[in-house]
């Protein structure tokens, strides 16, 4: 299997740094194209240089910020393989993530297959978070809210209504998709809408835990949708979430468990805000509370 790995990028040039090693051992990987989407840290200036000397790593250079759908589609468009892998700027891929990949992708008949896709803070090791992540129970997909646990050990490979955003599938089958330029700010549900309108011309997504990914989370990041936090991102959260529902509606109702749109949509919003924006700030001052309490003790 010959492969375009595409990933858009804004403003993690570390982040970028770390990972694309992880991608050029990949023996399936045959080019690396990274979408600028109007960086202002030295990406650009770093990957002119990388392109020098690599025959993989190419750029592209959207000049201005123009948001990951539309970078996605542009490198979609620029791909030279028969299969493409849409990853992150963020992403590590472990020891041949894609010939695993590729060989589960036969033997399935999937369409669209991806990895397990393990979220891990940037100082724990990849030992520590498949451990951490093994300890995972519940269901896989929940149908209530259309949301995934992706970095669940699921154990076999399974089809699935929705799978982790890091994707495998033919190039062809990427630019009949492609990504909506409806969801904005951080873009949520932009992945998800891809999938369903995949599986809406019968293709078939495929999870596959025996090719395992990393998600970095960084402290204080502030690249790419990470942009936009707090109450701004839960806005726009909520906001593309309503757009998602609203565009898929009725194959939602057909295929999930979501009820009342309208009702969904509270409770999601209520969720959110509540996990998210209100109770963060409590449990930092409970944290304070405690070590001061701790430190009194001490004494």
């Amino acid at each position: 299997m010959e492969v375009s790995v595409i990933i858009p990028t804004k403003d993690r040039l570390a982040s970028l740094q770390r990972i694309l090693p992880s991608m050029l051992a990949q023996d399936e990987v045959k080019e690396i194209v990274v979408v600028v989407d109007g960086s202002t840290d030295g990406t650009l200036e770093y990957l002119d240089e990388l392109s020098r000397t690599s025959d993989v790593v190419r750029y592209l250079d959207n000049e201005k910020n123009r948001g990951l759908p539309f970078s996605r589609n542009r490198g979609i468009d620029a791909a030279r393989f028969e299969y493409i892998f849409m990853a992150e700027d963020d992403l590590e891929m472990s020891d041949n993530f894609l010939g695993t990949l590729a060989d589960h992708m036969a033997s399935t008949g999937a369409d669209v297959i991806c990895g397990r896709n393990i979220f891990r803070p940037e100082t724990e090791s990849a030992a520590a978070s498949i451990s951490r992540t093994d300890k995972l129970t519940g269901p896989y997909v929940n149908m209530k809210t259309i949301e995934i646990e992706t970095g669940m050990d699921i154990g076999v490979d399974q089809e699935s209504p929705i799978i982790a955003s890091p994707m495998l599938a033919k190039a062809a089958l990427f630019r009949e998709v492609r990504y909506s330029n409806i969801y904005e700010v951080n873009f949520w549900r932009e992945e998800t809408d891809f999938q369903l309108s995949a599986r809406k011309r019968g293709n078939k997504l495929v999870s596959c835990p025996h090719a395992i990914c990393f998600n970095f989370v960084f402290s204080n990041d502030r690249g790419g949708v990470h942009a936009s936090d707090g109450l701004r991102r839960e806005k726009w959260v909520i906001k593309n979430n309503w757009r998602f529902v609203n565009k898929h509606a009725a194959f939602i109702k057909d295929n999930f468990d979501i009820g009342n749109k309208r009702v969904y949509i509270v409770k999601f919003s209520v969720v959110r805000i509540v996990n998210y924006i209100l109770k963060p700030p409590v449990i930092r001052v409970l944290s304070k509370v405690k070590r001061r309490v701790l430190r009194k003790r001490a004494v």
